[in-house]
Order: structure tokens, then sequence, then C-alpha cells
């Protein structure tokens, strides 16, 4: 079997009271535009899964976030790309959301039950939530 090479993802489930925070992606994105998502993205060359983390909150929420624990890892199944997926709490004020427009347009703080029914749902976000992954918020 031929080696594959992988893109690698850290996303946050940033929790406060029982929810959970998404982002929907700009139209202006290329893959899945309209489509929830957590916050988080790709990893760079020379930083660890927390720094990455830390910065792609702070780039697409404006937020500070502790980051708990690992919950798991993702791997899409048709396409190069696995995900770490870490708990998160904010550090300051989680009401004060400041979204970037050229990557997502609007932002809700869900329970996991209104994830499950939100729709709309990047694929992975569908399966980590389809596999229970998330439901450890409502349990605060």
């Amino acid at each position: 079997m031929a080696e594959q090479q992988f893109f690698f993802g850290v996303h946050g489930v940033i929790a406060d009271r029982g929810r959970l925070l998404i982002l929907r992606r700009a139209a202006a994105m290329t893959y899945q535009p309209g489509a929830w998502d957590l916050p988080g993205g790709h990893l760079a060359l020379g930083e660890d899964f927390v720094e990455c983390l830390r910065r792609e909150v702070d780039e697409e929420t404006g937020l500070r976030v502790e980051i708990d624990r690992l919950l798991g890892m993702h791997k899409a199944i048709a396409e190069p790309y696995i995900q770490a997926i870490y708990a998160c709490t904010p550090s300051g004020h989680a009401d004060l959301i400041r979204l970037r427009a050229n990557e997502h347009d609007d932002s809700r703080w869900v329970t996991p039950v209104e994830l499950k029914l939100a729709g709309g749902l990047i694929p992975y976000l569908a399966a980590i939530s389809g596999r229970g992954m998330l439901d450890y918020v409502g349990s605060d």
C-alpha cells in the first residue's frame, strides 16, 4: 500500500454553561461554505497542538481559552485529513466573539442536542457529534 500525505487539524470544543461554540463558514470559503464548524484549523510547521489551537481560536473568535484535555481524534474517511479535538473553556468573556468575515459569518452557543438537530454541519463535526464525543458538554 502506498503512503499518503495527510493534513492535520486541531479543533476546540469551547464549552461554557452547558453550551458549545459553533461557527458558520463564510460563503467565500472553498471547502464547505455555509457549514457549521468548530473553531480551529491546520497545524503549522514548528507549532505544537496547543499553540495551534490557541492561535486559531484567537484568530477566528478573539477568545482566549484554557485547553482542558484531548477528547479524541477523527480521521476523515475519504480525505487525507486527521483532526485532534480538544475540550476548552473560555478564560475571559465568552460573549465577546469577534469573527473574521472572510472565514465565518455567524456564531452560536448550542447544547449538544441542539447541535445534532441543527443540520448543515461540516462532515467531521457531524461524525464526532454522532459518536457522542461532545455529549460531556451538557453534563455541567
